[in-house]
């Protein structure tokens, strides 16, 4: 199979769907499980586009998707989709959020996607390919952890790890040069891969929300690992530690394993 010729491809359905979330009149907002986790008839709208169009590129692939319920990894073709990334932003018109959309092969990512509309900013990864952003190669930083700018997430849906998220957070933030939290995991990953950031770490994270991000970074030098000896798996919720090479280690000694 040609990836790069389905990448493109990709990049298109990612792209007008992205055009499609910020025509949002009528938003409606319903809660999940939750005040914190919440879906909007767009993040629906979202994920039909884009697993009528991947179906049209693989027929015979299987969907695992955040929204309905849609989840089968596959034997063979899989996507991995989360057709809004950053609902609660885009709820409040925060305008930082992302379409993010991954092919694995054997359970393997082959090819990763994330689209920002509200910067028109592509970004790309292809297995053996060098990442980019908009068609022009990107590379993770080179800063060391004194230096760092660290990204982390405070893993909304699971309050119980509010301590540990926001201990290590300050320890980040008294060890590095500064911290951000911007509401947008895969966002988060792809500012890694593109040395906008040096790091970004979080105790949980669903499998949707670093599929796609996981091809980008990896083919842009960036290290990661799941915390606590989890697996980037795709199976379930884990702790991530995205980082470039030189701050890497000096990242996870932060945060522990």
């Amino acid at each position: 199979m040609d990836y790069q010729k389905i990448a493109n491809e990709i990049e298109k359905i990612a792209r007008n769907a992205g055009q499609l979330i910020l025509q949002k009149e009528k938003l409606v907002i319903k809660e999940k499980s939750d005040a914190a986790n919440i879906v909007t008839n767009m993040d629906i709208a979202s994920q039909h586009y884009i697993i009528g169009e991947c179906s049209k590129l693989i027929p015979t692939s299987s969907f695992y998707a955040e929204e309905e319920d849609q989840r089968e990894l596959g034997e063979e073709f899989t996507w991995v989709i989360d057709p809004i990334d950053g609902t609660t932003n885009y709820a409040y018109d925060y305008k930082h959020s992302c379409i993010s959309i991954a092919l694995l092969y054997k359970k393997k990512g082959v090819i990763g996607v994330i689209y920002d509309p509200y910067l028109d900013e592509c970004f790309t990864g292809i297995e053996g390919q060098q990442s980019t952003c908009n068609g022009v190669p990107i590379q993770a930083g080179d800063h060391d952890v004194g230096h760092a700018l660290v990204l982390f997430g405070s893993s909304p849906y699971n309050k119980e790890l509010a301590d540990v998220t926001f201990e290590n957070a300050k320890k980040l933030y008294l060890n590095c040069r500064d911290v951000r939290r911007s509401g947008s995991a895969a966002l988060d990953i792809c500012y890694v891969a593109c040395g906008r950031v040096d790091a970004y770490y979080e105790e949980r994270l669903s499998p949707w929300d670093y599929a796609a991000g996981q091809v980008i970074a990896k083919q842009a030098q960036v290290k990661m690992m799941g915390l606590k000896g989890a697996a980037l798996d795709y199976t379930k919720p884990i702790g991530v530690l995205f980082a470039n090479q030189r701050c890497f280690e000096g990242i996870l000694k932060i945060v522990g394993e």
